[in-house]
């Protein structure tokens, strides 16, 4: 393998013997190489094969905007479930996608939240193995950075495990792109002076965040108590996509039968306004460049 372009110290670009782009990391890979060089393959920790040139933009954009700790705490920490259960087959998004998940519960628990997983119950039962992978994982984290996470982030954590499982049916497809397509539509509309940039890390995240969503409610799970003071504090904190979500309320009782949860309201509100602005900075800033020039 030979060097195609540096991202940072630890992460490069490569081709493999078809000529595919990758993206390889390991500690000091990048360090004072130039493109052309051959790598140093007792440097490689992790190879991520991208399935196109877009997707292969995104998964820089994470490795890039996520700390190298996380990275490295989640690689070390699926890699030896990975040796503990040679059956079990998991896809490289879960590196990401985790990585992207603990910095997140880090800095909210950081800053004081901690939110309360309604599908906990269900979780616990419906996937034991990848439950226990959770609680082990919550327990890796509060001693790594230490915090004391509840149990409910252990349910979390499993969904990415369940999520990322390789050569598991799933005939629900169709209706999960369904309810995403119909969610992004109504956001659309609703801040129709937007324009979201659906290739930003920000926008995947809320994509993600719609797919879980719509397996919940394939899976009818049943309603728990809910933390009434967070939600009015996010209703503040996020009034103009709450305005958005309470649309998106309506549309899915009114075609699925659907009550959302309050958490859930939560969830979409957060993610919803992190998209209006981040978007409006943006052109903001793309309207004062072109003032300049």
């Amino acid at each position: 393998m030979k060097v195609s372009k540096i991202l940072n110290n630890n992460l490069v670009l490569s081709r493999n013997a078809e000529n595919e782009e990758i993206i390889v990391k390991g500690l000091g890979i990048g360090f004072h190489a130039k493109r052309g060089d051959t790598i140093d393959e007792s440097l490689v920790e992790k190879i991520f094969y991208p399935e196109n040139h877009q997707n292969s933009i995104q998964i820089q954009q994470y490795l890039l905007s996520i700390p190298e700790e996380y990275l490295d705490f989640v690689q070390k920490f699926v890699d030896r479930v990975k040796e503990e259960e040679p059956d079990l087959h998991l896809n490289n998004s879960i590196y990401l996608s985790l990585s992207d998940h603990i910095m997140g519960t880090v800095e909210r628990f950081g800053n004081g939240i901690s939110l309360k997983n309604v599908l906990l119950l269900d979780i616990q039962q419906l996937y034991r193995k990848e439950y226990e992978y959770g609680l082990k994982m919550v327990e890796a984290a509060n001693r790594k950075f230490e915090i004391q996470l509840p149990a409910d982030e252990a349910g979390f954590i499993a969904l990415h495990f369940v999520n990322a499982e390789e050569g598991q049916e799933n005939n629900d497809n169709y209706q999960i792109a369904m309810i995403v397509n119909q969610v992004q539509e109504i956001v659309k509309t609703y801040f129709s002076d937007i324009t979201f940039n659906e290739s930003s890390l920000y926008y995947q995240r809320f994509l993600t965040h719609l797919k879980y969503f719509a397996q919940r409610y394939l899976h009818k799970e049943l309603q728990y108590d809910e933390d009434e003071n967070l939600f009015q504090i996010i209703q503040e904190q996020c009034r103009e996509a709450y305005g958005c979500v309470k649309l998106i309320y309506l549309m899915m009782e009114e075609k699925y039968h659907y009550a959302l949860s309050k958490e859930e309201m939560m969830y979409l509100s957060i993610h919803i306004q992190t998209n209006v602005d981040k978007s409006r900075a943006a052109a903001k800033k793309a309207a004062e460049t072109a003032e300049g020039d």
